[in-house]
Parts: structure tokens; C-alpha cells; sequence
């Protein structure tokens, strides 16, 4: 019986070791899509329980909620309570006049390519509510409402093309006092965010984003498998980089090899491979992105850009008087009467020209396009197999040629 119960006892110590020496779990995210089987208010519930509300995806730790279409709310959302980011992918909110947006308590809520419209009258109250938490506004605009946020013991900032109110971006980033007063409790205290991109390994890409890293783009390095598309893994590969999260705002990676790019899209199941900007600098291959998606660098030779040759966009917008960017573009627009199109900025295609309609693609900086037509405030272009409207406000576009 003695040695039985030692035994015992030594498989237990035994166990107790392996179980010490695993590897701790690592924080994850989830995404969850907002349509017609998920409501935003029990995407909110999912996040903020780790749980699956009706149909939503099951929320776990850093979850990003995605909006698939305009959205009318008839009653108020449910606190948040955990750390979510809410990608509006160009899309509206619109909330009773009487309401709150939002209420944030103890949780941390990030607000990106969002519109959150207030029905029309006389309405009174705060925009937002926010205890305790932290508030992050990017890219995002909140209209029809007058109302400052009520505000405690809690972090805010706004970033980017973000219109508050009547309020300047600088007005609401003073609304917020500082770090909340009291520790967050255990259970409500939302984990750190890996960024990813920092922490490739080696001879890992250079990657650069407008507002930062930190800013919510994320990187993963992907084999075959995770590549998924079975003639780029064929026709062999360097390395790949899955890029995802907050990658809308600009992102540009550079390989420090040379050969070519395919990027893979993330807006297509399985993923598609789909035309992106890329060229060699400095002995490496580097590709402008806007959208998330797999970046495989392929044996080949990128196209070659040298240094002084490279057109960057002027700190103003362009006027008539002053001489074209490009001699090339200017010879092809006299000659054959169009009119030309340069983006200084990253826009949004829309299928239509109004801010409130569906966004359908993206135009990074830095691309000439054929005007099809238009008008004072928007042209209608073609960019690779799509077309549709930009802006044609001079913060984001110059034009060359005949633009009658």
C-alpha cells in the first residue's frame, strides 16, 4: 500500500510540472459581424460576456465588432464593459434624438470609419457617457447633435477625418481628465493589446501606418496553408504577412528582399488575389495597402522607382498655375483630351456621390485616374475593374488635362 501511495504521489508531482511548464494561453480577439442575424446591441452583449447573444460570433477578451450596413437603433445599447472596437466600415448610426450613442463603464471602446447621425429636433443630454474608461474617435463623424460628453475619471482622443458635433478635435480630447481615479476590478480589466506588427521575428518586413502601429493594424506571419490560395503557393513564395485590423488608414510594408507582390484580399472567401501598388526602394520590395488582407512576396523584380524620381504628394493642394507632377501624365492628357485625376490622399469609392451611401472600395495615395464625369464636388472615375465616385474637394485631388 506504501508503494502504491508513492506511486501515487509521483505522478501527481509529475503532472503538476507539466501542467506549470505549458505555455500560457494567449490573449485572443474575435471578430463580429453586425446584419440581419446579429443586432448591434447583442454584438455589445457577445463582447462584452464573452459569449455567443442570438447569432452574433462568440465575443473573447479584444473583440472588433463590424458593421455589414446602415444601422437604425429604437432603444439604447447596453453599457460596454469590455474592450471593443467598433469598425463602421463606412457606415451610419442612426439614434433617436433623445438618446445616448454610447455609455462606456470600466470598458474601453474604439470608434473607427463610423457616421453616428441623431434623428432630427431639439434634443438635450450627453452624446456619450463614459466612466471610468478610455474613448478613441478615428476616422469618425457624429452629427445632429449639440450635446458635449459626460465625462469621469476617464481617457479620450480623437484622430484623423473626425467631426464631433460642432466641437473641434482638440475641444473633445480636453473634455477628458486623465486616468481614471480608482483600479479597474479584476474581472473588468481588459487585457493589454499585442501589436503584432512590432514583433514579427526575424528578418521580418518594415511596416509603417498613418497613425501608427499602435493604432489597431495587426500582422501575422502566415506558410502555405495560411496563404490558402493554391496557384500563388505553386508558383512558389518568399514569405507572407497576413495584414488585418485598421489597415484602411494607410498601411505601406516593405520586404527586405526583392521579387513581386500578390496580395490576397480579405474582403473575398476564399481570397482573391486583386491588383496592389507596389516597388522596389533600397533594395527592398515595398507595397501600399488599404485594405487588410495576405501580402506574399513572390520570386520576380518589383518595378524600380529610384529615389529621386519618387513624386510625393504636395504639403497643398495643387493649383492651375503650377507646373503638372509628371510629364508623362500631362503628355497623355493633351493628346488624347482627358482629364486626369491624382489622389494626395487615401479615399473611399463610393457607388454613389453622397458621404451617407455605401463605400465600395478604396484609392490609395498617390494614383492617376481617368475622370469618366462629374462635378464640382465629385468625380466619377475607373480604378482597375471598378468605378465609381471620390471626392473632388483639392485636400484630396489635383487634376491635369481637359476638365471641363
Amino acid at each position: 500500500m506504501k508503494s502504491a501511495a508513492n506511486t501515487t504521489c509521483a505522478v501527481l508531482v509529475f503532472l503538476a510540472l507539466y501542467l506549470a511548464l505549458l505555455p500560457a494561453p494567449s490573449v485572443s480577439a474575435n471578430d463580429i459581424k453586425v446584419d440581419n442575424r446579429c443586432s448591434l446591441a447583442k454584438a455589445i452583449g457577445s463582447a462584452n460576456n464573452d459569449s455567443s447573444k442570438a447569432q452574433c460570433e462568440t465575443g473573447y477578451k479584444i473583440d472588433t465588432i463590424k458593421l455589414q450596413e446602415n444601422v437604425t437603433l429604437e432603444e439604447e445599447l447596453p453599457d460596454i464593459t469590455s474592450r471593443i472596437i467598433l469598425d463602421g466600415n463606412g457606415h451610419t448610426i442612426r439614434i433617436h434624438k433623445r438618446h445616448t450613442a454610447f455609455n462606456i463603464k470600466w470598458g474601453n471602446l474604439t470608434i473607427k470609419d463610423l457616421t453616428i447621425k441623431f434623428g432630427s429636433g431639439n434634443r438635450s443630454g450627453p452624446t456619450i457617457k463614459i466612466r471610468n474608461g478610455s474613448l478613441t474617435i478615428v476616422d469618425s463623424h457624429f452629427l445632429n447633435c449639440t450635446g458635449k460628453f459626460d465625462v469621469e475619471d476617464s481617457l479620450g482622443t480623437v484622430q484623423g477625418d473626425s467631426t464631433i458635433c460642432n466641437y473641434t478635435a482638440e475641444t473633445v480630447t480636453g473634455w477628458f481628465d486623465g486616468a481614471a481615479s480608482q483600479p479597474v476590478p479584476p474581472a473588468a480589466q481588459a487585457p493589454p493589446v499585442a501589436f503584432t506588427c512590432e514583433t514579427l521575428g526575424g528578418n521580418a518586413p518594415t511596416i509603417s501606418a498613418r497613425y501608427g502601429l499602435q493604432s489597431g493594424v495587426q500582422c501575422k506571419r502566415v506558410d502555405a496553408a495560411g496563404i490558402g490560395n493554391q496557384a500563388v503557393v505553386d508558383a512558389g513564395f518568399i514569405d507572407a504577412i497576413d495584414i488585418y485590423g485598421y489597415v484602411e488608414q494607410g498601411v505601406e510594408l516593405c520586404f527586405p528582399q526583392l521579387g513581386s507582390i500578390v496580395f490576397l484580399d480579405a474582403a473575398t472567401a476564399p481570397r482573391m488575389r486583386v491588383p496592389v501598388e507596389y516597388f522596389a526602394r533600397g533594395g527592398m520590395t515595398c507595397a501600399s495597402l488599404n485594405r487588410p488582407g495576405t501580402v506574399v512576396l513572390a520570386p520576380g523584380q518589383p518595378p524600380v522607382i529610384e529615389s529621386a524620381e519618387v513624386e510625393q504628394p504636395p504639403a497643398e493642394p495643387a493649383i492651375e498655375e503650377q507646373a503638372p507632377a509628371s510629364e508623362t501624365t500631362t503628355t497623355v492628357a493633351s493628346q488624347s483630351g482627358q482629364c486626369l485625376v491624382t489622389t494626395i490622399a487615401n479615399l473611399k469609392l463610393r457607388s454613389i456621390p453622397f458621404v451617407d451611401d455605401n463605400v465600395i472600395g478604396y484609392v490609395s495615395r498617390g494614383q492617376t485616374l481617368n475622370r469618366i464625369s462629374g462635378n464640382q464636388y465629385w468625380h466619377y472615375v475607373q480604378y482597375y475593374n471598378q468605378v465609381g465616385w471620390i471626392s473632388a474637394s483639392e485636400r484630396y485631388v489635383v487634376t491635369s488635362g481637359i476638365c471641363d
